[in-house]
């Protein structure tokens, strides 16, 4: 059922994010792309490395400012996950001087988080360092988003669960999914479970969040956290060691990125959906 999800045709829609340095002469280089799938919930961006070919295109280029974009949109797709296509038309309106988008460009795709490397480069060119890694929390949750979706949970499911009401009040922190599975004979108990997205390598401070949250959770009522995160390494690093050391001391179970399907279909079977 998963691979039948994944083959069916997506309708997506892509734009260009052009660098224009003088407006009055309005000559532009691709350095980026959106692609929106309101299928999967999803707004990727990736934007190009090869700043050689912009010093070239500009020799007076903030290349300084020109690295920043991929964090920075990154950064405000994240806040902006309730409400992607606000966020579209936000920009469409808004950006009109150095950095502007081209007009959104129909697609149809079987995975457009995937294919969106291959969209880069025809309209912008290759990236230097290949493909981005997925090892940031705005991926791994990209790619969480989209496995609840294509299992049918995702609207089943609450979205950002303030832990204030377990912890203290202010507490900015708030969960990415939860849920509590029906209390039927046979079934899970009904205590609530969340899932949150991390990345290991990057996140070692936020697994810290997470076991703090959760010890004064389970002070409360019985609860289950499960932590997404980035496929293992062969060889991994001090950081992806003290994170999955932080996780597991505090009792929150791991589900890496390759095991998503499966893992939101167990959701959907808790849920006992039809």
């Amino acid at each position: 059922m998963a691979e039948e999800a994944k083959s069916k045709l997506k309708a997506c829609s892509l734009r260009v994010v052009r660098y224009v340095p003088d407006l009055v002469r309005g000559e532009f280089l691709n350095i980026g792309l959106l692609l929106h799938s309101p299928d999967e919930k999803f707004l990727g961006c990736l934007f190009t490395d090869d700043f050689r070919h912009v010093r070239r295109f500009h020799p007076q280029a903030d290349l300084d400012f020109l690295r920043e974009l991929q964090q920075d949109f990154e950064q405000q797709i994240d806040e902006h996950e309730g409400d992607l296509a606000g966020y579209l038309r936000f920009m469409e309106q808004s950006f009109s001087n150095m950095i502007q988008l081209g007009e959104a460009r129909p697609c149809l795709l079987h995975d457009p988080q995937s294919e969106i490397q291959t969209l880069f480069e025809r309209y912008v060119g290759p990236r230097l360092k290949g493909p981005l890694a997925l090892d940031t929390r705005l991926r791994i949750k990209q790619r969480l988003t989209a496995a609840l979706v294509r299992a049918g949970v995702w609207e089943h499911l609450e979205k950002r669960i303030p832990a204030a009401p377990w912890t203290h009040q202010g507490d900015p922190f708030a969960f990415d999914f939860g849920y509590r599975p029906l209390q039927v004979e046979g079934r899970p108990n009904g205590h609530v479970k969340f899932v949150h997205a991390l990345s290991q390598r990057r996140d070692t401070a936020l697994a810290k969040v997470l076991a703090y949250t959760m010890e004064h959770v389970r002070r409360r009522e019985p609860a289950e956290l499960t932590a997404v995160v980035e496929d293992p390494t062969e060889t991994p690093d001090e950081a992806t060691r003290s994170t999955r050391h932080i996780l597991q001391e505090a009792q929150i179970a791991l589900c890496p990125i390759a095991q998503l399907d499966s893992f939101a279909h167990s959701i959907r079977g808790e849920l006992i959906i039809s």
